[in-house]
């Protein structure tokens, strides 16, 4: 295995999460000599320390709704334990650690081992990319529902030569609402689970994809259009149904 070095970004941070633990938030990642820190860290100039962007959104929810994690229902996280897994350079595997992902604030959080309280956050450069839970996240260019150019993490369902099916898992904070009668219902503060379809046609960047059939059915070319009409006809998917959709992509390789 080749000898990799790290760089810390701007030392180390104290973040107070749901569990009340102090947990120190150090960047993980960029070889020195190979890629200059601007490179990696792209245009958001927030990323000198890239964890102080989820302490920055949460201190300023905390402001707006005057709460903390403890008074929000759910979790950020797909999954809240930490798992092990594997980081990549470049598609090479080059280092083991636990991991989980932040649907949040889109971070991938990473720890040498599970009883450490150091967490890490990988830096967000499409040359680092991991895998953890069955699941890879590729840090990528992709088009928004708006058509507006983003950066962020990207998990691929089905991969082929005309089409790439992503996925990419969000959580959303949405503020509670307390019983204006008696006879009214009150909501609490929550997060909500949130799923988006990115397609990547001949390898081009990843573009948004309506979930309705007719949507669906113009992400694919006119030569193949007509025989996914016959699948759809056929075989009735789901296509708010990610392994319906993974069905679906895969035939779609096929043509």
């Amino acid at each position: 295995m080749k000898q990799l070095f790290f760089i810390m970004v701007c030392g180390v941070f104290a973040l107070n999460l749901a569990m009340g633990q102090n947990k120190s938030v150090q960047a993980w990642g960029v070889i020195p000599g190979e890629y200059n820190i601007e490179q990696a860290w792209g245009n958001n100039p927030s990323m000198e320390n890239l964890y102080s962007d989820m302490r920055i959104k949460f201190g300023r929810m905390g402001e707006e709704v005057n709460l903390t994690l403890e008074d929000i229902d759910g979790t950020i996280y797909l999954n809240e334990n930490f798992t092990l897994g594997s980081l990549y350079e470049n598609g090479e595997e080059f280092k083991k650690m636990y991991l989980r992902y932040d649907a949040y604030n889109d971070e991938v959080e990473l720890k040498e081992t599970l009883q450490s309280d150091v967490v890490r956050s990988m830096v967000k450069h499409p040359v680092y990319s991991c895998s953890v839970n069955g699941n890879e996240y590729y840090y990528l260019g992709y088009t928004d529902e708006d058509g507006n150019p983003q950066k962020g993490y990207l998990t691929p369902l089905v991969t082929g030569d005309d089409y790439t099916l992503f996925v990419k898992h969000i959580k959303v904070f949405k503020e509670g609402k307390p019983a204006k009668t008696s006879l009214d219902n009150s909501f609490p503060h929550r997060f909500l689970d949130k799923t988006e379809y990115y397609v990547s046609k001949t390898g081009e960047a990843p573009v948004f994809m309506k979930t309705r059939k007719s949507d669906v059915l113009s992400v694919f070319t006119e030569n193949d259009q007509k025989a996914i009409k016959s699948y759809i006809k056929d075989k009735r998917p789901n296509v708010n149904d990610g392994d319906d959709l993974l069905n679906l992509f895969t035939y779609a390789n096929t043509l």
